[in-house]
């Protein structure tokens, strides 16, 4: 009995083949998963697995409401999201050695960044993006990001972005 030379070959791909599916539903569970991480800007606020995050009410210097909500991520980066009343986010702001990811936390309004950002030339560490119906400033260097979003026309009476942590 001889045993065909590409025998273990035979072997390799059947082992792949068995552990591919599982694999495929490990990725798309991560990528579904991912998509979940953050609320994005005029959505309602996210669960970032930190039991909803820690909430402080608050109120702006002419009385308006909103809530700031406090996210801890595994990375070290702090993500606050501000809610009106109505429970909308209407601005988020981040701060830690890693960026968050933005595409996730701006939503509908990422593409105004990657816009903004392309015709900003010749700056790399600061992004400032203002189109009117959003602000984007951001800024840092590796270790040490921090950032803040926020749509004019949905904040509070009263509210100042630059005080936004």
């Amino acid at each position: 009995m001889t045993i065909p030379p590409d025998l273990p070959l035979r072997r390799a791909a059947r082992s792949r083949t068995r552990t591919a599916p599982g694999l495929r539903w490990a990725v798309l569970l991560l990528a579904f998963a991912s998509n979940l991480a953050f609320a994005a800007l005029d959505a309602a606020p996210s669960d970032l697995g930190d039991s909803g995050g820690q909430r402080t009410a608050a109120t702006t210097a002419s009385g308006a409401a909103y809530t700031d909500i406090r996210h801890a991520l595994p990375s070290g980066t702090v993500v606050h999201e501000y809610a009106d009343a109505s429970g909308q986010v209407f601005a988020v702001s981040w701060a830690g050695p890693f960026k968050p990811d933005l595409k996730l936390l701006l939503g509908r309004h990422f593409d105004r960044l990657a816009t903004g950002a392309a015709a900003q030339r010749g700056e790399r560490s600061r992004l400032d993006v203002e189109t009117g119906t959003l602000v984007i400033q951001s800024g840092g260097h590796m270790g040490a990001f921090e950032g803040r979003a926020w749509l004019p026309a949905r904040l509070p009476a009263g509210f100042d972005p630059r005080a936004m942590r």
